[in-house]
């Protein structure tokens, strides 16, 4: 039993080596620019190991999507999460997200943003999956709106939708200008963000 259990341990930090490496590859080069021998060489270790791990270019793939959604929801989503009430979780997540592209935590910035673009005409498994974290993403959102205004944080007369197509638009416009140099976009983009989540709490007499 012991035996098994490293055995498992080690297939498990193998597995999360060879993720670190493909995420990173994916995140500039998309998903398609992954192979089993690109990775292989990359995380330093044989191409029949990375097959007994995954399996085949696709599994690979879609584990690679997963190890990217993770490693947002450890650096923005549970911290933001933690935060006392709705607004500030919404603030605190949407600011977050800003801050993780800005830090390059992954050198292509938003991997979702990225693989929805790669991914926008190939159906498929991977498609599917990306647009369940799209759905996600804006539930996320949704909830939080909802929740601030059960709490009187938010206006009652707030368009819950369009307040999620905006964030979602600033961010999509941000990314892009972040990995092309363009502070100037970005930073009107993070801006405009904080301000669409201020004006929420305005109240009319």
């Amino acid at each position: 039993m012991m035996e098994l259990d490293r055995r498992r341990q080690r297939g498990e930090r193998a597995r999360a080596q060879v993720l670190e490496h493909s995420t990173a590859i994916a995140s500039t080069e998309g998903l398609e620019g992954l192979s089993i021998g690109r990775v292989a060489t990359d995380a330093g270790v044989g191409k029949g190991n990375i097959q007994v791990l995954f399996g085949d270019k696709e599994a690979l793939q879609l584990a690679t999507l997963e190890s990217a959604v993770a490693l947002y929801q450890r650096n923005v989503v549970d911290p933001a999460m933690q935060e006392p009430k709705p607004a500030s979780r919404l603030e605190a997540l949407v600011d977050g997200w800003f801050g993780f592209v800005e830090a390059r935590t992954l050198p292509g910035g938003c991997f979702i943003n990225a693989v929805s673009s790669e991914y926008r005409a190939r159906p498929g498994r991977i498609r599917d999956r990306i647009n369940e974290h799209r759905k996600e993403i804006r539930s996320r959102f949704a909830d939080l709106i909802r929740a601030a205004q059960e709490a009187h944080e938010f206006r009652t007369d707030l368009d819950v939708e369009q307040m999620v197509f905006e964030l979602v638009a600033y961010q999509a416009a941000a990314n892009v200008a972040s990995l092309m140099g363009d502070s100037d976009e970005f930073f009107r983009a993070r801006t405009s963000s904080v301000e669409l989540v201020r004006l929420a709490t305005t109240r009319e007499d």
